[in-house]
């Protein structure tokens, strides 16, 4: 009896949770959760985020998807949802972001250039490096030396410098893991910009700056996106040979004389 007494709790408290579930927009058969629209909100590209990462920007975006969902049941009451060429496009659609996802977490997986490739790659064009008149770095920001001294012996171990800027930095880029983008000579104050630009090779780190704001640790991220071209490049080519590879791999058939079969 015990035992179907505390079930039956159990049971109507995750009814509860599901009903009760924090809800940001609702309409005629349809509803927006708070889950869901976080959910929505990070998965949406890098370089969309600034665009809507104030609470104006927030809203705006809640503003798209509201809309979306009521076009969205408009157009299923009409019947279009069931519509055959409809249904092939949102298969096309599904299987489009299934293999973007599988192929995105094969390139974070490993699929990525070497160290050894992105050495050789700097050395190949140093002179493009040095004289380059953009550079993009992360940053640590911290209130004392002592802290910055932590974090320094921390790298030196080879911890990764963007998990460490999201876990101590105190300037607002922490999120990004420190990310400052793209900035060219004079941008920044005096100290930290002399430190950033005598870096000379993507993934050098400074020594400890201390500015105004505190005391700084600098990574070179890339110079003049030479670096960031080079790895999109040589991740195209790695996941081409990947692609070809697995197609070698694979059994199948093409029956290529039924290709003008209209059934």
């Amino acid at each position: 009896m015990i035992r179907k007494v505390i079930l039956l709790a159990a049971a109507v408290t995750l009814i509860l949770s599901f009903s009760c579930a924090k809800k940001v927009a609702e309409g005629d058969g349809w509803s927006i959760t708070a889950k869901e629209f976080r959910e929505k909100y990070d998965s949406l590209p890098a370089d969309a985020i600034p665009f809507v990462a104030s609470p104006e920007g927030k809203k705006r975006y809640l503003d798209s998807l509201v809309l979306r969902e009521i076009i969205f049941h408009e157009a299923e009451k009409e019947g279009i949802t069931k519509e055959p060429t409809v249904i092939n496009r949102v298969e096309d659609a599904k299987k489009k972001v299934v293999i973007e996802e599988y192929l995105k977490r094969k390139v974070e997986g490993g699929l990525s250039p070497a160290d050894k490739d992105r050495d050789a790659f700097y050395q190949t064009n140093k002179d493009a490096f040095d004289n380059a008149e953009n550079i993009r770095v992360r940053h640590i920001l911290v209130k004392t030396k002592e802290e910055a001294e932590k974090i320094a012996k921390l790298l030196a171990d080879g911890e990764d410098f963007e998990k460490l800027a999201r876990e101590n930095s105190i300037c607002p880029t922490a999120a990004e893991g420190g990310d400052l983008g793209y900035f060219k000579r004079g941008d920044m104050v005096e100290e930290f910009d002399k430190a950033a630009f005598e870096l000379k090779k993507p993934g050098d780190i400074s020594t400890i700056i201390k500015t105004q704001f505190g005391f700084h640790i600098i990574e070179l991220v890339d110079k003049d996106q030479l670096m960031e071209r080079f790895i999109a490049e040589e991740r195209d080519n790695l996941i081409n040979k990947y692609l070809e590879e697995m197609k070698g791999k694979a059994e199948y058939e093409i029956f290529e004389d039924n290709l003008s079969a209209e059934e």
